[in-house]
């Protein structure tokens, strides 16, 4: 599906200004802005716009800046995620004021929105971009600021690249197959709505067979299916995008048999998992001619915020792992920010035959989880598609801190758990695992319930 590029626009000036060292992202009128607050940056209003599963604010700025939320009713309680900026607001009634760092993103829980319903809030502090692609080069699909265009389906051959401003919106979807060195990047957003009611619901971002891949910086809303879908792709690099998605299915980044992929610096809040491995070849895809490996190797996610709304795990291997070897997956210095609903914060489902190994946790900071804890099991499900089951061995966990709410005891619990005898998972260590600050020394602290693990440690 290809659809010529339509352009919506309200305003015959440029929508995007600077003032000092802030450059405020002004979206045009026709998108949907957010009823629920009203912010400032610095003095100055910011388009507060608004999304299904949550709002968000985006603007550039090289320094600490002061933000002024608005909120419709008396702010009762107030969260600032990630925890460990350890920000502290200064409330008056239905305001909030308080400081935020160059080059952060911020959720902002008020009341309680996910058990009241209510609406979150996404604040994205982002550097100055100071290098943009000419919008005159042939080999770029450049967005001006302050636009909405309907453009349905981009596809990106050969050193292609998208550009997106920052106050611009594309509604639809981009794919690349059998492509090299193409890059998706810039401010604005991308908007999957434009398919909502199709039969046809592709994922807002798809790469299939292709090599060398950069993807910043862009903000991710209203998925359909899968947000981004990386597919027999190698040589990637995810850095600083943000999602804010909702429903089942709307994971955010899936790694499906791909290899050399680093994901960096994003915050994705997700209705179902955030980041997932994954490993299979399904015909609705195109054949792999350029990365005809089997797998997945060398996963790194590093300085990401993650959030799992509805269910769905934060970082989850799994379920259709159909080929060999899923190794060397390392996620380092992340924030979880909150799991909600029945997923997991630490998730491997090995629901095939595949053999996992080489996993580490390291560095990561639990905000809130609710249901399971760790989640390691080799396990039968309704996706499973080989009749063999999987292993898995060499998965570390070192320096977690977890905080643990009045709503944890008696109901969050941690799983390890083999098929059966042949079938088992091995050399799981947890090293300097902490809850509430406590050092975690054996399963009963943590609530862990064991089934066919060998070498289960603590350190």
């Amino acid at each position: 599906m290809k659809h010529t590029i339509s352009v919506i626009s309200l305003f015959i000036f440029s929508l995007t200004y600077s003032f000092s060292t802030i450059v405020y992202h002004e979206y045009p009128r026709i998108a949907p802005q957010s009823k629920a607050f009203d912010v400032k940056v610095n003095g100055t209003d910011a388009f507060v716009y608004y999304t299904t599963a949550g709002s968000f604010v985006s603007f550039e700025s090289d320094e600490m800046v002061e933000v002024t939320i608005m909120a419709e009713d008396a702010i009762q309680n107030i969260e600032i995620k990630p925890l460990r900026y350890k920000i502290i607001p200064a409330i008056n009634g239905n305001e909030v004021t308080f400081k935020m760092p160059a080059e952060s993103k911020l959720l902002i829980e008020i009341n309680n929105p996910i058990a009241n319903n209510g609406e979150q809030l996404f604040i994205y502090a982002n550097a100055i971009a100071t290098e943009k692609p000419n919008p005159e080069d042939p080999n770029v699909r450049f967005f001006k600021a302050g636009q909405v265009y309907e453009v349905g389906e981009i596809l990106l051959k050969d050193n292609e690249q998208v550009y997106i401003e920052g106050g611009a919106v594309v509604r639809g979807n981009i794919k690349a197959t059998h492509a090299r060195n193409i890059s998706i990047g810039g401010y604005g957003a991308i908007d999957g709505s434009y398919y909502r009611g199709y039969a046809y619901r592709p994922k807002t971002i798809l790469t299939e067979d292709c090599t060398n891949v950069e993807i910043s910086d862009i903000v991710m809303i209203e998925p359909q299916a899968w947000t981004l879908m990386l597919y027999y792709t190698g040589e990637v690099v995810i850095d600083n995008i943000k999602q804010i998605t909702t429903g089942h299915g709307s994971d955010g980044i899936d790694i499906v048999s791909s290899k050399n992929v680093t994901i960096r610096n994003c915050m994705l809040s997700n209705g179902d998992d955030c980041v997932v491995v994954k490993a299979f070849t399904r015909d609705q895809y195109a054949t792999p001619k350029n990365n005809t490996w089997e797998g997945v190797e060398n996963i790194l996610v590093e300085n990401c915020a993650l959030q799992a709304s509805l269910g769905g795990q934060a970082f989850e291997i799994g379920h259709e792992l159909l080929q060999n070897p899923i190794t060397n997956i390392k996620y380092i210095n992340c924030d979880v920010l909150g799991v909600h609903g029945q997923g997991g914060v630490f998730g491997i489902h090995n629901s095939d035959a595949a053999h996992i190994s080489n996993v580490l946790y390291e560095d990561i900071r639990v905000d809130h989880f609710y249901n399971k804890l760790v989640d390691l099991r080799m396990i039968k499900s309704r996706w499973t598609d080989q009749d063999e089951p999987g292993t898995a061995e060499d998965i570390t966990f070192r320096d977690i801190k977890v905080t643990v709410s009045q709503y944890n005891p008696g109901y969050s619990i941690s799983l390890i758990g083999g098929y059966d005898e042949d079938h088992k998972i091995k050399d799981v260590t947890f090293e300097n695992f902490r809850l509430n600050g406590k050092k975690i020394t054996n399963a009963d602290e943590l609530d862990l319930f064991i089934k066919q693990a060998e070498d289960i440690v603590f350190k």
